[in-house]
């Protein structure tokens, strides 16, 4: 009789899939505890966004220190990590030495198998990821992301590469729930015949077909699965352990779990997870239709639903989604798993929804993807498109430059911390580190993030880069920039780069926080007797005035103490105050010296153009 393995993810969704301040280690340990003596072949505990909202969470840990406690307590189960060939666990492409510090600090904390997965199963891209888990003594699994585009004998063929490299197992991931039950029986039936490590199938429960693929994938050689104790009604999760083993009652397989352990740790989880599942209500006919098409990845369907909801565009939600498979099939129909579903959903966005026109506006990441920084696309891209796209993405041969990542930000954190866990935490997701790094010398739960100011660029008559005060452009589209902000909110994306009318734009995710950036506007003194838009003045005093409409702010940073009060003597070239616009902090300077007669305006309240924020008595 066959027996099948079993990795469980239910920890990896459980971290992603619930508010984070509503995770302790208490409640943490509960879950962990009702592990231990389970028998799983493996604990799948890193993946997806689950990095990233760790560090949100109250646990008062980073992830590898999270991994550590784990193991110290579920301690004869192997745990395993889901990563990306060249993104990690991010949306960028990180260098080779980075790559190296984050495989020997997750085999430190814990981990002993890596799922090695890359969006667009470019081979090339497998090499030195493996070669440095291998190096390391840990297991890898080379993992092929399932394309419904391309035939059974597809997978044997990359494989067999990947076994060459040194994988010890093979799993395919059907991360867009697109296989069908006849396909899961001819690909699992020739890897099987094929290769001789075991063979694992992961896949998302989007269609309610997964269980029946499972089945199938089991009697036709597949050696293991993933499964989960969370009912994937909740969310895009795996199909449920229970449903799984049941379908296997009466069969010539078996599982070496003992079944009445496997229901008390679904009842603990049931009381310490369950009632605290996000669950995303939004309507949209792509979930699930009749010919199950245009069906897309329940977490990016999210994702894009909350920057509508920022601007104020839900009900163009069908619309987008139907925009990101047009994109798709454009590009060639890459996988839309990390970190191409974000980059995809993102350009979805502007060319449906911000921009006048398809394909007006290009975020740097989308021009990255075409360009190949990711690896190759696997198919052509449509010849239509291509000529559009192709000049605006200015392609060239693009050389990932070896930089020392780690250093680099281990320099930005010192006298915060020198812990190689937190310092890589930071490589990837800085400012929710530094958040988490504070906030936890604190013992505070980490705040969320705001997007940061806006920045503009333009080249010089030098040729050089220079700055371009936002306020300045009067020519600028504003409507579209408080769009594309409000994306990069509600989004994964840290950040987005574009260009319009020879301006270029980057929108960034920063700390919440009002500390001035790059630009400082200097304050036009009006002296005299009277102005249109401000009190009467003496013959020695001078109004200040607000240079744009804006929100006025006296400080820098709200626990921190004003720029000036009034009676405050100041010297030309001080700061008085900020005006921020469209996420944009711009500082305004003095002209003169003198003293603050009186200040008109409350802290946080809005300014209108040209209105007078300040009485100065000029000095003689």
């Amino acid at each position: 009789m066959k027996t099948i393995k079993i990795n469980d993810i239910t920890l990896r969704d459980v971290f992603q899939s619930i508010d984070p301040g509503d995770l302790n280690k208490k409640k943490l340990l509960a879950i962990l505890e009702g592990y231990e003596g389970l028998e799983y072949d493996s604990l799948e505990i890193m993946g997806g966004s689950s990095f990233e909202k760790i560090l949100e969470t109250g646990l008062n840990m980073n992830p590898f220190q999270v991994s550590s406690f784990i193991k110290s307590v579920v301690t004869t189960t192997p745990l395993q990590a889901l990563i990306g060939t060249r993104n990690l666990i991010g949306l960028e492409i990180y260098d080779r030495s980075l790559m190296k510090r984050y495989i020997k600090e997750s085999i430190k904390n814990g981990i002993s198998i890596f799922r090695v997965y890359d969006s667009l199963n470019d081979t090339q891209n497998f090499k030195h990821t493996v070669a440095e888990i291998v190096e390391n003594d840990a297991s890898c699994q080379g993992t092929i992301i399932y394309d419904d585009l391309q035939d059974a004998e597809y997978y044997t063929i990359v494989a067999k590469k990947l076994v060459d490299m040194g994988c010890s197992s093979i799993c395919i991931k059907d991360a867009e729930s697109t296989m069908i039950p006849n396909m899961a029986a001819k690909v699992f039936s020739l890897l099987s015949d094929s290769i001789e490590v075991p063979v694992y199938f992961s896949a998302s429960d989007l269609r309610g077909l997964q269980t029946l693929n499972y089945f199938e994938a089991a009697v036709n050689g597949c050696n293991g699965f993933d499964l989960s104790f969370l009912p994937s009604s909740y969310n895009d999760f795996t199909p449920t352990v229970f449903s799984f083993l049941l379908s296997l009652k009466d069969s010539d397989i078996s599982y070496n779990i003992d079944y009445q352990k496997i229901t008390e740790q679904g009842e603990l989880i049931k009381k310490n997870v369950y009632p605290f599942i996000k669950q995303d209500l939004f309507s949209t006919r792509f979930i699930l239709n009749q010919t199950n098409t245009n069906l897309l990845p329940k977490w990016l369907i999210s994702d894009i639903n909350n920057q509508l909801l920022e601007i104020g565009e839900a009900e163009s939600l069908d619309m987008v989604l139907e925009e990101v498979s047009r994109i798709k099939s454009e590009i060639g129909s890459p996988s839309l798993s990390t970190p191409v579903g974000q980059i995809v959903g993102s350009q979805a966005v502007l060319n449906s929804v911000v921009s006048d026109k398809r394909w007006e506006i290009l975020s740097d990441e989308i021009k990255n993807l075409i360009q190949g920084e990711y690896g190759k696309l696997p198919r052509k891209m449509d010849k239509n498109i291509a000529k559009k796209v192709e000049p605006l993405a200015k392609l060239k041969k693009i050389i990932t430059p070896e930089t020392d990542t780690f250093n680099d930000c281990s320099q930005e954190l010192k006298g915060l911390t020198s812990k190689d866990g937190d310092i890589l935490s930071y490589c990837f997701f800085p400012e929710k580190t530094r958040n988490y790094l504070e906030s936890k010398s604190k013992g505070a739960v980490p705040k969320k993030q705001k997007p940061g100011p806006a920045k503009a660029t333009r080249k010089s008559s030098k040729g050089t880069e220079e700055a371009v005060p936002l306020s300045s452009l009067k020519e600028l589209d504003t409507k579209k920039l408080k769009e594309i902000t409000s994306i990069v909110e509600s989004s994964n994306i840290d950040e987005i780069n574009f260009e319009l009318d020879g301006i270029k734009i980057s929108i960034n995710n920063l700390m919440e926080t009002r500390a001035p950036v790059q630009v400082q506007k200097a304050a036009q003194p009006v002296s005299g007797t009277s102005s249109a838009s401000g009190p009467a003045l003496g013959a020695d005093e001078a109004e200040i005035r607000s240079p744009i409409v804006g929100t006025y702010y006296a400080s820098p940073a709200p626990e921190d103490p004003p720029f000036v009060k009034a009676g405050d003597s100041i010297k030309k070239g001080d700061t008085l105050f900020i005006v921020e616009a469209m996420k944009h902090m711009n500082r305004v300077n003095s002209e003169i010296s003198g003293t603050v007669k009186e200040i008109l305006v409350q802290n946080e309240e809005a300014v209108e153009y040209d209105q007078t924020v300040m009485i100065i008595k000029k000095d003689h």
